[in-house]
């Protein structure tokens, strides 16, 4: 069976997709999508008709919108052979899912879901993976965790943020490649990391360290909806550890704007309990959920950010 996969690339979530395809089917292609080229992307593969000679096409971690939705919604051959599967709050209403493609889940029993945990529960019920296999079940659910944030909420489960910083070291497709191999080897029975992936963890680690105090140093504070905001531009890579770090050592800011221009993003995470970033990243044309989420950076935004880099931090 031929398969065409287009899954996140900013995150373990999005990976773990395509690690699970790729043990799923024999013949895969997985495109990693950005949070806002998704609709480009589908529709390069639409216009060129190559979209059609595939035999199932998924969109994980991520969810179509128009034009390109209303485009396969209205053709036949397509609606019919592709799934969506997302679970980002901002697609939970009836102009997503009442198209029968699209899947957006947000909880199941084991709590918050996120993309890698529905596309595996899919698989498994398709019959396309073990239900017994139990190093994939546990890859599923540290990601989940992780994804989540239950690793720190409720398990206090450094081994789920190790797969991240794991996935950091390695990269987009070293990541896949490595955990693909590890996960199809009939030796793994237990989910764990060997010699070189733990040299790789405690390397990146260090450099996590001292990648934040760096950071820690260039915050410049601003008010935004009535929040304080903590504003730092940093390399996209290192976003979810210096928001833990901030956590960690109780920052006085109420959530923090992290600004990188190698993807050409502001990211947004939490710091303070109880606090929402998901409305701050819609005022400027972004999604996520109600702790952590992204908007491109426009020329408008990009306006106001250089007026923050002449400002003197206050």
């Amino acid at each position: 069976m031929k398969v065409l996969l287009f899954t996140h690339k900013n995150d373990i979530d999005g990976m773990g997709n395509a690690i699970l395809a790729q043990l799923a089917f024999d013949e895969v292609n997985y495109v990693l999508c950005g949070t806002f080229d998704l609709t480009d992307l589908v529709e390069k593969y639409y216009k060129d008709g190559s979209i059609y000679d595939y035999d199932r096409v998924y969109v994980t971690d991520l969810c179509l919108q128009d034009p390109i939705l209303s485009k396969i919604a209205q053709d036949e051959k397509i609606s019919k052979k592709i799934q969506v599967f997302d679970h980002h709050k901002t697609f939970a209403e009836p102009k997503y899912t009442n198209h029968p493609f699209i899947t957006v889940q947000l909880e199941n029993e084991k709590g918050l879901c996120c993309g890698t945990s529905i596309f595996y529960n899919h698989l498994l019920q398709e019959g396309l993976l073990a239900s017994d296999n139990q190093a994939i079940a546990e890859f599923v659910e540290l990601t989940r965790q992780h994804d989540t944030w239950e690793w720190r909420n409720i398990y206090n489960n450094e081994k789920s943020r190790e797969l991240s910083i794991l996935f950091d070291a390695l990269g987009c497709d070293g990541y896949i490649s490595l955990m693909t191999e590890k996960l199809r080897n009939k030796e793994t029975k237990v989910f764990d990391y060997d010699s070189m992936e733990r040299t790789l963890i405690d390397n990146r680690k260090q450099q996590i360290a001292e990648k934040c105090k760096f950071y820690a140093d260039r915050i410049h504070y601003r008010e935004i909806l009535g929040m304080k905001a903590g504003i730092v531009f940093i390399t996209y890579e290192y976003r979810n550890e210096l928001a833990e770090y901030f956590r960690e050592n109780k920052f006085d800011m109420d959530f923090t704007m992290m600004i990188a221009f190698d993807p050409g993003v502001v990211a947004y995470r939490s710091v303070k309990e109880g606090v929402h970033v998901r409305p701050v990243a819609e005022l400027f044309g972004g999604k996520g959920h109600e702790k952590a989420a992204t908007n491109p950076i426009t020329d408008e935004m990009l306006t106001e950010i250089l007026k923050i880099l002449t400002e003197e931090k206050k």
